[in-house]
């Protein structure tokens, strides 16, 4: 008898609770750490960092917001719950509305990885071309379903601590005077800052999908708090490593400060140590786009009904080879396509829960809306 593996209810589908933790934090996690010291340091200095700490304080309580949200129908996903209470069509709603919305998380990482290559390893190669590297192992996983994405983010993860011991080298050579004085200005740079850090938490909205696949689903409250917290640490470290060996001055000149700061780690039998991290680091950014990827799957698959999971996966990454092909977007492009998606995901995983909450809580005062 073949296992369904894209469907919440099954058994052979669950994943552990380190799984649903390494999996939020995977989404969480990408592009984002390389450029994010130098859009702190543009918009409040050096104090950026203590920014990170309102991002973390937002992302956590919609992340909690989400799981009580998800209590209210476990066995299934937010197109499960909607249609429960709402209706259908509301379900089908919601299952068009994520399908686009991941499936746009999903491109706009894989084309960022993709022009990531294309500027420092390949600059002759064309980014379609390098986005057909990665389409098999993608669709191997996807179909595998949230088991298959929960097992391979917890490998990436532990494979990919090394890199965070590498960094320790530069604590040599930076300079801690760089973080002084402390809210230089006020806190009203700080106060702006807080935009930018919210955004980069985004990749926590995956409860409403990861949630129904839980084992044990009384520790999804400890379990999004852990996630936001471990994606916390990891910021604020690489923001602070960036900070301190970059004048405050000098950081705003990068884009990729990340990876630009890496250059300085030499050793004597190793040239381009910044390569050997990118292309290590692919891994971890792999593991945000590739959950998307199935999520916005899985979303069209609930919409449309008709159809094997693995067609869907398949056409997903055909849409994102012809855009890739016909649009072609350079940096400035694709930095702009991130600056809108970040407005749509502060909707979808801010704004959304709140209003959804509210919605539930009334409702489910009422009997006829308890079953």
């Amino acid at each position: 008898m073949s296992i369904d593996r894209w469907n919440p209810a099954s058994k052979q589908n669950s994943i552990t609770t380190l799984q649903f933790i390494l999996t939020i934090h995977s989404m969480q996690l990408g592009v984002a750490a390389l450029s994010m010291p130098g859009d702190l340091a543009r918009i409040s200095g050096t104090d950026g960092w203590i920014a990170l700490f309102f991002g973390w304080m937002f992302s956590s309580a919609a992340s909690l917001i989400i799981v009580q949200i998800m209590k209210a129908y476990p066995s299934g996903t937010i197109i499960e719950l909607m249609a429960h209470f709402f209706g259908k069509w509301t379900g089908k709603l919601t299952a068009l509305l994520f399908g686009v919305y991941m499936s746009i998380f999903a491109y706009l990482i894989l084309d960022r990885m993709a022009l990531l290559i294309q500027s420092w390893i390949m600059q002759q190669s064309k980014t379609y071309i390098l986005m057909l590297l990665f389409f098999v192992p993608a669709y191997t996983i996807v179909i595998g379903g949230v088991r298959a994405i929960g097992r391979y983010c917890e490998i990436v993860v532990l494979l990919s601590l090394w890199m965070l011991g590498a960094m320790l080298f530069l604590l040599k050579e930076g300079n801690w005077l760089h973080l002084l004085p402390v809210l230089k200005e006020g806190w009203m740079p700080v106060i702006r800052t807080i935009n930018t850090t919210i955004i980069s938490f985004l990749g926590f909205e995956s409860v409403f999908f990861l949630y129904p696949h839980l084992d044990n689903k009384k520790n999804a409250s400890w379990g999004v708090l852990a996630a936001n917290t471990y994606t916390l640490l990891i910021y604020l470290f690489l923001t602070l490593i960036c900070f301190l060996v970059y004048s405050p001055d000098q950081i705003s000149e990068y884009n990729e400060a990340l990876l630009t700061v890496v250059k300085i780690i030499e050793f004597r039998f190793m040239e381009r140590f910044d390569i050997i991290m990118l292309a290590c680091y692919l891994l971890v950014i792999s593991k945000t786009w590739v959950p998307a990827l199935y999520f916005g799957a899985f979303s069209v698959k609930r919409l449309l009904i008709v159809g094997k999971p693995k067609r869907y996966a398949w056409l997903f990454l055909a849409v994102m080879f012809a855009i890739t092909y016909v649009w072609d977007p350079d940096w400035n492009e694709s930095q702009n396509a991130m600056k809108w998606f970040s407005r749509l995901g502060l909707a979808v995983a801010y704004v959304m829960p709140v209003l959804l909450w509210g919605v539930l809580s009334i409702l489910l005062r009422f009997k006829r809306w308890q079953t």
